[in-house]
């Protein structure tokens, strides 16, 4: 299990590294204050987060590293698109649409929303031991419902946490390229949310019950 935990980890850092060389390869390997803060600041952030998942439950990280999983067509067609977008693209437009310096207000309170989003969405990891990438009834882990932490406000924490984190991004990188990206992995998400909460209302055990208490799938108050 240790192994797999690892081997997810460095996979985590290597998509790291991977979205940072789209970056540089888009911005002609010129190198702005924005872009440098961004991307040291991303790499520190995900270190910390890795070891705290890792000290914290490594099995929950090992079997986040699964790819060959039961889960329905719709959610491999998702999520690849979701990853391709959101780790990979989204720099290369940000790179290919950097020519000055924007070090703004708004640049800082995106890093605070990124910030914000990473928190949150690794507190539902924390939370919930059934946290995996793909969306599936996970009969042979025996998968109950969660219902603490963040889980006690929307139903789908870790993809509340992704939407900010692209909110996040079109703060940092003000480009309308970088924006209609996220704006098309919003849609991702939030296609995925529907879908993913219908099956879990179908297949699992006392999620239809779990509705009833929290309401809201993403937003507080509003959806």
């Amino acid at each position: 299990m240790r192994k797999q935990a690892i081997s997810y980890i460095a996979r985590v850092l290597v998509q790291k590294i991977i979205g940072f060389l789209l970056y540089m390869i888009g911005a002609g390997f010129t190198l702005t204050y924005a872009g440098s803060i961004y991307f040291i600041y991303l790499l520190v952030a995900t270190i910390i987060i890795s070891l705290v998942l890792f000290k914290s439950n490594e099995e929950t990280l090992a079997q986040r590293g699964k790819t060959d999983t039961d889960s329905p067509v719709w959610d491999k067609v998702l999520l690849t698109l979701f990853w391709l977008l959101n780790y990979f693209v989204v720099y290369w437009f940000a790179g290919v649409s950097e020519t000055e310096e924007h070090i703004t207000m708004v640049y800082w309170c995106g890093i605070i929303i990124t910030l914000f989003a990473a928190w949150f969405s690794t507190k539902a990891t924390l939370e919930n031991t059934f946290l995996e990438s793909t969306a599936r009834i996970q009969s042979d882990r025996k998968q109950t419902v969660c219902m603490t932490g963040p889980y006690r406000i929307v139903r789908h924490p870790a993809y509340s946490g992704l939407i900010l984190n692209c909110i996040g991004l079109c703060m940092i990188f003000p480009y309308w390229s970088v924006w209609v990206c996220m704006a098309i992995t919003i849609v991702t998400i939030v296609v995925r949310t529907v879908l993913e909460d219908k099956m879990l209302k179908d297949g699992l055990d006392g999620y239809l019950e779990y509705t009833n208490k929290t309401k809201y799938k993403l937003i507080p108050f509003i959806w």
